[in-house]
């Protein structure tokens, strides 16, 4: 049997880790159950990549919202009714929590009836069974899987397996679930649930998808690692039409989102990482008119700060341009202190919308030359002359001796050594 303990400290990345820490230190200050659910476990025992986390707990648990605000948690969205919320943690890990709960349908489409349950109950009321897995993160069962319907053998196998012969009919949503994972895990729909599939299309079921459940997907899509192939099989089983029927009309602007995908790779390689709402939105209503985009935004149900966000983001993209061709940023200390304030959706932004050679070729020295260079700062010789590793001394002389670099000033080892004996004199 694996260990799955193991297997997530070996797996996550320290930031990942560091939350499920955070996690169960907040259920047991509470003294609720806390399981590692869903995607995530699923994702850990196929080996995929693992972006972030769901959580559930045989509680309210909204109560544990508060003190993951106080340690900096970022509360995204929040169903008091359902008792869950999305959450983003400082480091940027994404997050959800939920309450452990048993639905009832009573009719296609139509919102479930809810009611508190255990977590097995709440495994099996869920879409596919290799999401249908949970891992305990509780004291007493510490890293002990749950799979009460056999998800882990369709890991295995590679196949997407309903849990019910009605489940497209009791939540069309999970129509799109079933494509994203499809494109995203290269899986094959198990023969009866394929029967299921195509009948569920066949009756148009999506088109009456209650909103917050196709806003849902969609956000979903915007944290995609591949969200070109998702969309383009969302198009050819003629799923798009329920974000915006303007989608279908107009299309989408396949060759901007390939261009994006590049600059991506190209800040990926600088240690800049982009998972942007935004961005997603702008690349997929680059077509659409202003009133069309209005009408994607009104059926998606978003929010108004997530509009806003799209319209500062385009403002700043402009003035960062119109700055990096000016002389404010001609030398290169200025040029890094202007870039290592902007984020990295706003980095992303420029490149992909100004067609200036100056604005592209500053950047370029910034992720190429100048964040290489500030990862190369002496922290040993410092040491070794000293001065305590990470204090306010230590600090200091390492930006000094960044500033340097840039301007030049230290092009042989003499100059390098030099230049580090006054500064430890100088910042005593």
């Amino acid at each position: 049997m694996p260990d799955y303990l193991f297997l997530m400290e070996s797996r996550l990345s320290p930031p990942q880790w560091q939350v499920i820490l955070r996690m169960r230190q907040a259920a047991q200050a509470s003294a609720m159950n806390l399981y590692l659910v869903g995607g995530a476990v699923r994702d850990l025992i196929g080996g995929y990549p693992i972006d972030d986390f769901d959580f559930a707990v045989d509680g309210k648990a909204l109560k544990l919202l508060r003190p993951l605000e106080r340690d900096g948690a970022s509360i995204l969205s929040k169903d008091k009714k359902l008792q869950e919320a999305e959450l983003q943690f400082p480091s940027g890990v994404l997050a959800s929590l939920s309450m452990t709960r048993s639905e009832t349908f009573l009719k296609p489409g139509a919102p479930p009836v809810i009611a508190p349950a255990s977590i097995l109950d709440d495994l099996k009321r869920r879409d596919f069974s290799i999401n249908a897995l949970a891992i305990s993160l509780n004291p007493q069962s510490l890293g002990l899987l749950l799979d009460p319907t056999n998800g882990a053998a369709d890991i295995q196998g590679r196949r997407i397996h309903t849990l019910r012969n009605t489940s497209f009919l009791e939540d069309p949503v999970r129509l799109y679930r079933a494509v994203r994972l499809l494109a995203r895990l290269q899986f094959t729909l198990e023969s009866k649930t394929e029967v299921q599939f195509q009948q569920a299309l066949e009756s148009d079921l999506f088109e009456s998808s209650p909103d917050p459940g196709v806003s849902r997907e969609f956000r979903h899509l915007a944290y995609e690692r591949d969200p070109v192939a998702i969309l383009k099989a969302f198009d050819k089983h003629g799923l798009l039409e329920a974000f915006s029927p303007r989608l279908k009309k107009k299309g989408i602007d396949w060759q901007l989102f390939a261009r994006a995908e590049k600059v991506r790779d190209t800040l990926a390689e600088s240690g800049i990482f982009v998972r942007s709402f935004s961005i997603f939105l702008h690349l997929l209503s680059h077509k659409l008119s202003p009133g069309d985009t209005a009408d994607l935004a009104k059926r998606l149900n978003l929010r108004k700060p997530e509009l806003t966000a799209l319209c500062k983001l385009h403002d700043e993209a402009k003035h960062l341009a119109k700055e990096l061709k000016g002389k404010s940023v001609s030398t290169p200390i200025k040029l890094y202190q202007r870039l290592s304030a902007v984020s990295a959706e706003l980095l992303l932004m420029v490149l992909l919308e100004s067609s200036d050679r100056t604005v592209h070729s500053r950047i370029k020295t910034y992720l190429q030359k100048q964040i290489p260079l500030h990862s190369q700062l002496p922290v040993q010789e410092i040491i070794d002359l000293g001065v305590a590793a990470n204090s306010p001394r230590f600090q200091k002389i390492q930006q000094e001796y960044f500033l340097a670099s840039l301007q030049g000033k230290l092009r042989g080892r003499v100059e390098h050594n030099r230049f580090l004996k006054k500064m430890v004199q100088e910042n005593k």
